[in-house]
């Protein structure tokens, strides 16, 4: 059976050990500076110089981690160069033509770079507070709930420090002097304390910090407000003000970075496919393009 050509791995490692006795100007300190047309690694007859191995290495390395640098790199220039030798050995002459889908990219990647310039310089992308109502209004098939979201307050304590019917006065008060109380104690005592009043949150996520919870954020929702879990070291309190149910319409703060995105993202196509069709036209108008018929 012939033999593999190939660059064993105990000779990339030897390299590495060679090349490290000296300084790189610029670059990592332990690799100083050769001919630059001096190579390091070799494939059949494809050779990688020492000058775009230098390059790869970040100043400030030390002497073991430019070791372990200078291996990988090797290593899978090698892994790689020899992958592409299998291909090109294995694949035959229209497997091996790439030349249509390069043109393709190639065309693809040039047009994608125009139409970015042209919607950075000309596509609108003001929106006003009526826009967005609007689009929730008009839409409202688009903002069902997948889970159950909440506006809540959860703290989470050691048994020890806990005092509870303190926390659920505060909790249950929900009051600008209620709520400093507790996020004051809580600073000190809490293992954990979230303040979502403000902003809506999924009330798994909450529940999933609470061990052992067997109800379901709808069974959770149907019971009180004031929610209390215990384990052996921790008591876990969960005060829910507002909440909407999954399968109802979210509400609009909850949604309105998501339509702004929706928004913009409409223009965008929109901007796009006038593109096109004024491209379209101005070439007919200038006789730019021939189409056959065919019956």
């Amino acid at each position: 059976m012939q033999k593999q050509n190939r660059f064993p791995l105990h000779k990339l490692i030897l390299w590495a050990i060679l090349l490290s006795a000296v300084v790189v100007p610029g670059g990592c300190r332990y690799f100083k500076y050769s001919k630059t047309d001096e190579y390091v690694a070799k494939v059949d007859d494809k050779i990688f110089l020492l000058k775009d191995l230098r390059s790869q290495l970040p100043f400030g390395m030390t002497k073991a981690d430019s070791l372990a640098r200078v291996n990988d790199i090797l290593t899978r220039w090698v892994k790689k160069e020899l992958l592409l030798k299998m291909a090109e050995e294995n694949l035959d002459e229209s497997q091996r033509d790439l030349s249509r889908e390069i043109e393709e990219y190639r065309n693809a990647l040039l047009i994608h770079r125009y139409q970015q310039q042209l919607l950075t310089q000309k596509m609108d992308t003001t929106l006003t507070e009526t826009d967005i109502r609007n689009y929730f209004d008009l839409h409202p098939e688009k903002f069902t709930l997948d889970y159950s979201i909440v506006k809540a307050v959860y703290v989470e304590i050691p048994k020890s420090v806990a005092k509870t019917d303190q926390i659920k006065r505060w909790m249950s008060e929900n009051s600008t002097h209620s709520m400093n109380e507790l996020e004051t104690y809580s600073f000190q005592y809490a293992s954990k304390y979230d303040h979502f009043n403000n902003d809506w949150v999924n009330l798994n996520t909450i529940l999933a910090r609470i061990p052992g919870v067997k109800e379901s954020a709808d069974e959770i929702l149907k019971g009180s407000k004031f929610q209390q879990f215990s384990d052996l070291n921790n008591y876990y309190f969960l005060q829910i003000n507002d909440y909407v149910l999954a399968g109802e319409k979210a509400p609009y703060d909850f949604m309105k970075d998501r339509i702004e995105s929706l928004i913009l993202n409409s223009r965008k196509m929109d901007f796009l496919q006038d593109l096109e069709k004024n491209v379209y036209e101005k070439g007919k108008r200038e006789n730019r393009f021939t189409i056959k018929e065919y019956k």
